[in-house]
């Protein structure tokens, strides 16, 4: 049989191979994530009829003579180019621009892929809507924190649908206490016996009172809380001088503030308290600070603010015991006050509290994805807390991958060993979400390559109808 024959067979043969391959890649024009394919010839083993010989001193060399044996697939490539990316405003449709691939587990299997149509199902695992399979990346802990080096396991998001309420231990305040003010005092009078306790009740109208002085004409003083002193009830404005202080006629001097603001707080269980910090001028550049919670005055939230009297700046706190107050059915109420960033100048008061870090128990209502693939949770309590991280891995060698249907690669001997992690570190590409990315199939490309094998078949059945009538010839010697 002739030679040509065989060749134009294996030139029909691999022609249709091609075409089967560009039928593919347009059918897959729009198929979210496909990579398009592409085929490689190479020529056969040649028949040699005559061996090269060397040149000599008088004679040059001769080439060898071969006929070749037709042609063969040298490979059928996948083309990893990026495809362009089409906006879904879907904030679980995620592509990646880069290198990389979704890990994609069924049990103990990975697959590998780069269509992101991800969504929640019912058991809020994050999964691929085509197949089913659950997307892997690492977990965060209860505060929110992802290790970038933690294990890469099936993101499922039921442990967190609940924000845990976090008690109040810190308050700051801003802005301005009117420099301006004076002192608002009040007195009163009252006599006591030494033996017996004397009980006087301020004015109803100068609640509440911050800063009480209980002292005879030419005495010391008295103490407050000492045994021969006496005792304040600064919410009911109830003075109480004690049995061994001396017979006197006692001059009641207290203040009330001049200044008031109110925060609401939260304990450990996340229930709500009200903190009433009353802010009373007792000397210049001088401001004494009380605090009550839930009406109940609180010895740790009392203390002194000094301000600078040239710049307005505070100088000095007190403020540096908690105001800890008991609370029925949780921990006890902890927290501090921070004046750091108060000012006294010749203007209105408008101090405020800038930020409270206590909140109450809050419901998972929303769930976006930034571009390093970090899954936030929005919950009822105003709070946001990272959940989890999705991972890619990439390959020295993606072509290498086997495809393994439904947009899905699996690793081969040849595709070298997974680059497993975080999005944007390492070579790894970064997320686009809201995105899938399209098919990187070129329609153009594909109908000029299909004419171009169209005509390498054409031909190929050329040699062999050619071949055929000069085998006939052949055969027709013998009549």
């Amino acid at each position: 049989m002739m030679r040509s024959l065989f060749a134009g067979v294996s030139g029909l043969k691999n022609h249709q191979t091609r075409m089967d391959v560009i039928g593919n890649n347009i059918a897959n024009v729009n198929t979210v994530g496909y990579k398009k394919s592409r085929v490689a010839f190479q020529d056969m083993l040649s028949q040699t009829l005559r061996g090269a010989s060397s040149p000599t001193t008088t004679r040059g060399g001769i080439n060898p003579l071969q006929v070749g044996l037709g042609m063969s697939l040298a490979s059928i490539d996948v083309v990893h180019t990026s495809g362009s990316f089409e906006s879904t405003g879907k904030n679980t449709d995620l592509s990646i621009e880069g290198e990389g691939f979704f890990m994609l587990g069924n049990g103990d299997n990975i697959y590998y892929s780069r269509a992101g149509s991800f969504d929640f199902d019912f058991n809020m695992s994050f999964y691929n809507k085509s197949n089913g399979m659950f997307v892997k990346g690492i977990l965060a802990d209860a505060s929110g924190v992802i290790n970038p080096k933690g294990d890469i396991v099936d993101i499922n998001l039921a442990s967190q649908l609940s924000s845990p309420p976090h008690a109040t231990s810190n308050i700051d305040f801003a802005k301005n206490l009117d420099s301006r003010v004076v002192a608002q005092i009040g007195t009163d009078s009252t006599a006591h016996t030494t033996g017996s306790t004397t009980n006087f009740t301020l004015s109803p109208a100068s609640l509440p009172i911050t800063k009480v002085i209980v002292e005879a004409s030419g005495e010391t003083p008295l103490t407050e809380g000492a045994a021969n002193g006496f005792s304040v009830d600064y919410t009911t404005g109830e003075v109480t001088i004690a049995a061994g202080a001396v017979t006197e006629n006692y001059t009641i001097t207290y203040q009330t503030p001049n200044y008031a603001t109110s925060v609401s707080i939260f304990d450990s269980k996340g229930d709500v308290h009200t903190a009433n910090v009353y802010y009373t001028k007792v000397a210049a550049n001088t401001w004494e600070i009380d605090t009550t919670i839930d009406n109940i005055f609180n010895a740790g939230g009392k203390g002194t603010l000094n301000f600078d009297p040239v710049t307005g700046k505070l100088l000095s706190s007190s403020m540096v015991d908690k105001a800890i107050q008991p609370v029925a059915g949780a921990a006890d109420l902890n927290f501090s006050l921070d004046f750091a960033n108060a000012t006294e100048y010749a203007g209105d008061f408008t101090i405020t509290y800038t930020a409270q870090n206590g909140y109450t128990a809050g419901d998972l209502q929303g769930i976006s994805v930034d571009t390093r693939g970090v899954l936030t949770g929005t919950f009822s309590n105003g709070q946001r807390r990272d959940l989890a991280q999705v991972t890619i891995a990439t390959f020295s060698n993606p072509a290498g991958l086997e495809k393994a249907g439904n947009n899905l690669y699996q690793a081969s001997n040849n595709a070298g060993e997974p680059n497993r992690g975080v999005p944007g570190i390492a070579g790894r590409g970064i997320i686009k979400p809201e995105t899938l990315e399209m098919s990187n199939v070129d329609l153009s490309q594909e109908f000029v390559d299909m004419i171009v094998t169209q005509r390498g078949f054409q031909a190929n059945s050329r040699i062999i109808t050619t071949s055929d009538q000069i085998l006939e010839e052949l055969v027709n010697l013998r009549r």
